[in-house]
């Protein structure tokens, strides 16, 4: 008979999950190899391969994991007693040094939603992470949704989809800028990194994003002590 694994399944996904994190911190997102995964989670090449079968497996698990996390946080911004437009500007007041997963997050999910990365990775990972990006769009459909049907969005839902794509792009969008300056400004990165962490209430992308938002029919619009107020709350639930 032959010996009984020394972990179960879901251990030697842990470990070579914590490896892989430890492997990319040690190289890069590039340059990583499977087998310092393997050394790393002192399991075989073979049982490494029953769970990834490739680089790119590994860097879709991790965004899958990094996904999962930021619908948990989203959840817990979208549960604050703020008004319907405060939250949603709450998602970009959030201190992303506080609810980061890895030091690669921002590296990590470029590289994961590129055409080429999906191609190439397994269908089991692929559909686990789209699974989790379609959940959060879920989540915030319905939550804009629960504003239209309770009056507060007067317009009811005709603006729902405007609203949820409009915010998002401007988010990320602003994001991406910011990160496309550091590397082209290396004598700015230290405060451009720190900018990312958690924006000042002031912040040209705050201010814009409540521009945005006022543009639509709210029974009650984001004001400056509104932005405030969010901040504190954000401050009091350890986001920021």
């Amino acid at each position: 008979m032959a010996p009984a694994p020394r972990f179960s399944a879901a251990e030697q996904e842990k470990l070579i999950i914590y490896a892989a994190i430890k492997a990319i911190e040690n190289s890069s997102l590039l340059d990583f190899s499977m087998s310092a995964i393997a050394k790393l989670a002192g399991l075989s090449m073979g049982s490494v391969y029953k769970f990834v079968q490739c680089k790119e497996d590994v860097l879709i698990a991790l965004a899958t994991r990094m996904y999962q996390e930021r619908q948990s946080v989203f959840k817990k911004v979208l549960a604050l007693p703020l008004t319907t437009p405060e939250r949603i500007i709450a998602t970009s007041l959030l201190d992303f040094s506080k609810v980061q997963m890895y030091s690669f997050d921002s590296q990590l999910e470029s590289i994961v939603n590129t055409q080429a990365m999906m191609k190439r990775c397994s269908q089991r990972w692929l559909t686990q992470m789209i699974a989790c990006g379609e959940r959060c769009q879920a989540m915030f459909q319905q939550f804009l949704q629960a504003a239209a049907d309770s009056g507060e969005l007067t317009s009811g839902s005709r603006d729902i989809e405007e609203i949820n794509i409009g915010s998002w792009s401007l988010s990320l969008g602003y994001f991406q800028t910011v990160r496309v300056h550091q590397c082209w400004r290396n004598d700015l990165a230290e405060n451009l990194a720190e900018e990312m962490l958690a924006l000042a209430p002031d912040n040209l992308h705050i201010r814009t994003m409540q521009r945005l938002v006022n543009t639509y029919d709210w029974q009650q619009k984001i004001t400056d002590d509104g932005i405030k107020e969010v901040c504190l709350r954000l401050t009091e639930a350890g986001l920021r």
